[in-house]
């Protein structure tokens, strides 16, 4: 399973380069303005903010897992969550 990591938020692109410029991120954001995508993934809370949740979708997509606790996950969690899962399908 080939998998790519995308950060989706409502910032602007200006904010999520430096974002990504400031935390080293390699990987891909994509601008959210309108919370739409946001919306779609239930991870628009009550006063309309982006809740920190994160979604494994295959490449039909197809929701395979998810994590909606809000919680930043470190990085090692998530690849032996994601590990897990991956190993499991």
């Amino acid at each position: 399973m080939n998998i790519e990591v995308i950060g989706i938020s409502r910032d602007l692109a200006p904010s999520q380069a430096k974002f990504k410029e400031t935390v080293k991120a390699q990987n891909v954001f994509l601008s959210d303005p309108e919370a739409k995508i946001i919306s779609a993934y239930g991870a628009l809370n009550a006063n309309k903010i982006a809740n920190r949740y994160y979604f494994l979708v295959d490449e039909n997509s197809k929701l395979i897992w998810k994590s909606v606790t809000g919680q930043l996950i470190p990085v090692e969690k998530l690849v032996e969550d994601l590990g897990a899962v991956v190993k499991g399908n």
